[in-house]
């Protein structure tokens, strides 16, 4: 499919004319299937944080006439490089809120997976995990696959971009990764950060919004929970 595909760029206004109290799964994959190549527009500045508290590429359907033209497939290397979202709105005035918003996470997926829920073959694992706890422990005698995240898995980009925001906007030094696969948690493969309540001062509420935050960076697929007695030498250091 050609990049900044003006026909797809049709195919959004049309469905972006659906309310959004109607707008279902069958125009989730329309929208999805025409967002990655339509012809949008930037602005200036062209990143801007969310609500939500995370950068966002802002992207638009263009007015009548020419333009510069940008499309996702477009900028995917740059935001996945910097840590971005990208929001679409759905007029170059930005009235109103985005008709969508993409995660890294999303957009992580679309470059590993060819499409933004995530690896075809996993468990959705949503956005959290489905007990609520966080902080899982490793009890003695369980057997317990531990490795480095595969780079097909988790590339060294989305590693530094987890990296920066721990030790930035979490405040957590020298923040570990592992992978591991435990057939006793749901589900059982997980990417397992070295942190705990106690690197926050013991603030619950603290740790488990760090948590949470850190799924707005991985695919839906992609499993995490805090297992800080996994033992500091199976963990590799975040670049």
């Amino acid at each position: 499919m050609p990049k900044f595909d003006l026909v797809q760029t049709q195919a959004l206004a049309k469905l972006f004319a659906t309310p959004r109290e109607t707008r279902d799964d069958a125009w989730r994959a329309a929208l999805y299937a025409a967002v990655v190549d339509a012809s949008l527009v930037s602005f200036e500045p062209q990143v801007v944080w969310g609500p939500d508290g995370f950068p966002y590429f802002q992207l638009a359907l263009p007015p009548a006439g020419a333009f510069t033209p940008f499309c996702i497939s477009h900028v995917l290397e740059h935001v996945l490089d910097s840590g971005f979202g990208v929001a679409v709105f759905g007029d170059p005035e930005r009235s109103g809120d985005p008709e969508w918003v993409f995660t890294y996470g999303d957009l992580l997926a679309l470059s590993l997976f060819e499409n933004f829920d995530g690896d075809p073959s996993g468990r959705d694992a949503l956005a959290t995990r489905a007990d609520g706890v966080w902080s899982e422990k490793i009890e003695t005698g369980r057997e317990v696959a531990v490795g480095a995240p595969a780079e097909a898995y988790l590339p060294t980009r989305a590693r530094r971009v987890l990296g920066a925001f721990l030790r930035q906007a979490a405040g957590v030094p020298d923040p570990k990764i592992a992978l591991v696969v435990d057939p006793a948690l749901d589900p059982p493969t997980n990417l397992a950060f070295d942190l705990s309540p106690a690197d926050f001062g013991g603030d619950e509420s603290r740790f488990a919004g760090v948590m949470r935050a850190l799924t707005w960076f991985l695919p839906r697929t992609h499993a995490l929970v805090a297992l800080p007695d996994l033992g500091a030498s199976n963990f590799a250091l975040l670049p």
